[in-house]
Parts: C-alpha cells; sequence; structure tokens
C-alpha cells in the first residue's frame, strides 16, 4: 500500500468536505443577508450563487480525486496503482488511457492545481458573501 497517496487521499477528502459545508453555510447565510435587498443585491446575490456553485463542483471534483488517490493507494505498487486507475478512468470513459503512465508525484502536483482552484473560487464567494453582509448592514 502505498502511503503517500493514501496521506494525499484523506487531505484532500477533509478539505473538500471542509469547503463543500462552508460553502453551503455562505449560501444559505447570504440568501439570510438578501432580506435587505436593494439594487446591488439584486447583481451581487446571483454571483454568489455562481460562485458558491463553482466551489462546490470543485469540492465535489477533488473528492473524486481523493477516491482515485485511495485507489491508488490501495495497490502493492505506486505504478500498478497509477495504471490501475489510468484503466478505471477509461472505463468510465472519463479519458482515454494514456501510453505512458504519469507517476504519482505528477498526479498529486496536478491535483494541487485543482486545490488552489478551490482556495481560489472559496475566497471569491467568501469575499461575495463579505460584501453582500456589509451592504446588507448598510441598507439597514
Amino acid at each position: 500500500m502505498d502511503d503517500d497517496a493514501a496521506k494525499f487521499a484523506a487531505h484532500l477528502k477533509h478539505r473538500a468536505h471542509a469547503y463543500g459545508f462552508l460553502t453551503c453555510l455562505l449560501l444559505v447565510a447570504s440568501s439570510i443577508v438578501g432580506d435587505a435587498g436593494g439594487p446591488l443585491f439584486s447583481w451581487l446575490w446571483p454571483l454568489m450563487i455562481v460562485g458558491g456553485l463553482i466551489t462546490l463542483f470543485l469540492a465535489v471534483y477533488l473528492r473524486f480525486d481523493a477516491a482515485l488517490f485511495n485507489y491508488i493507494a490501495s495497490h502493492e505498487d505506486e505504478t500498478d496503482g497509477c495504471r490501475a486507475a489510468d484503466d478505471l478512468l477509461e472505463r468510465m470513459h472519463l479519458r482515454k488511457c494514456p501510453k505512458v503512465t504519469r507517476p504519482l508525484r505528477v498526479r498529486i502536483a496536478a491535483t494541487n492545481n485543482l486545490l488552489m482552484k478551490l482556495h481560489l473560487a472559496f475566497a471569491a464567494s467568501l469575499a461575495l458573501f463579505a460584501a453582500l453582509t456589509a451592504y446588507g448592514l448598510w441598507i439597514v
């Protein structure tokens, strides 16, 4: 069993669940704050919804990647696990099987890019929520 893949999968799972939960809380709270209404709110709230949905999509995608890393970790050899993950993705019709199997460190680097996108999407949602809250408190 590959320990690096298992640790990275646990890290991804934790991040995906935390960001997904916090995004859901922000979306619910933004609708409560939105009771104040106003012209600026009609522009910001749809952006908040779109940003929240993008963040939730990235969290689900990250959770799927965590499952793939767990699958890789379940194999005795890292290369066999990566090859099996490629085969699984091909059987699911998500990606063609590459001629050369990407090593685990390359997969981790690519997933770290996805994690950075999740951080940015959540930060944008948080900034929109702060703007909505400030506007809601200013109107009242």
